[in-house]
Parts: structure tokens; sequence; C-alpha cells
């Protein structure tokens, strides 16, 4: 089954959309944000199908992440699904620009989040 990384600065988050999915059969990779060169450490180390990030992290903006993957020869054709509480169209403009998979927005339910990633994963 696919890998998913999930990378938010909530604890509980991070554990709701690692539940909802490995009930689904994924495997997942919980990353807590601590800087973005730490992410993209664990993303070049661990081989993963997609990965699911918040839009608005203090230590590792979304936006920062998603230019970074995009620039990065290893994780370039890497599908990113982005979620946040807050949508910022400019900004949600801009990431989609650089190649996203889709946008969920906070509060998100299992099965959305569950159907989501099967349409990434699936391109």
């Amino acid at each position: 089954m696919p890998r998913i990384a999930i990378v938010d600065d909530s604890r509980l988050v991070r554990a709701f959309a690692a539940g909802a999915l490995r009930a689904q059969g994924h495997e997942t990779v919980e990353i807590e944000p601590t800087s973005l060169f730490e992410v993209l450490k664990v993303l070049r180390g661990t081989p993963v199908d997609l990965l699911l990030a918040d839009f608005l992290m203090p230590e590792c903006p979304g936006e920062s992440l998603v230019r970074a993957c995009r620039e990065d020869a290893a994780l370039r054709d890497l599908p990113i699904l982005v979620i946040s509480a807050h949508r910022d169209d400019l900004s949600m403009q801009r990431i989609q620009q650089m190649g996203i998979s889709g946008f969920l927005m906070k509060p998100v339910d299992a099965s959305t989040l569950v159907a989501k990633v099967a349409e990434a994963l699936a391109g």
C-alpha cells in the first residue's frame, strides 16, 4: 500500500490523518515540522508516495515546503495535498501553480481525506 507523509504542526491533526489513512491500509509517516530543513531531510530519506502538508506552520510554512519539494530533484514529482484552516487566495494560487494535487479545508472528515488521497495517488 502507498506510504503517506503527514506534516502538520498539530500532533492531533497528524494522529487523526494517520489513523484515517491506516484504517484504509496506507502506511503513514508523521513528521513534526521543526524546520523546513528537517522535513526535507526526512522526505529525502524515507520513500513516500504522497505528502499531506499543513499550509500554515510557523517553523515550516506550507508554501515554502511545496516550493522546496518542487525544486528538489528527488521530490519534484511527489504528489502533494495541502490542508489548512485558512484560505489565502493569493497564496493558494501560487502553490497551485507549483503543481499541488489538491487542497483540503480544515476541519476535514476522514472520508473526505481518504477520497482526496485516493484521487491524488491515482494522479
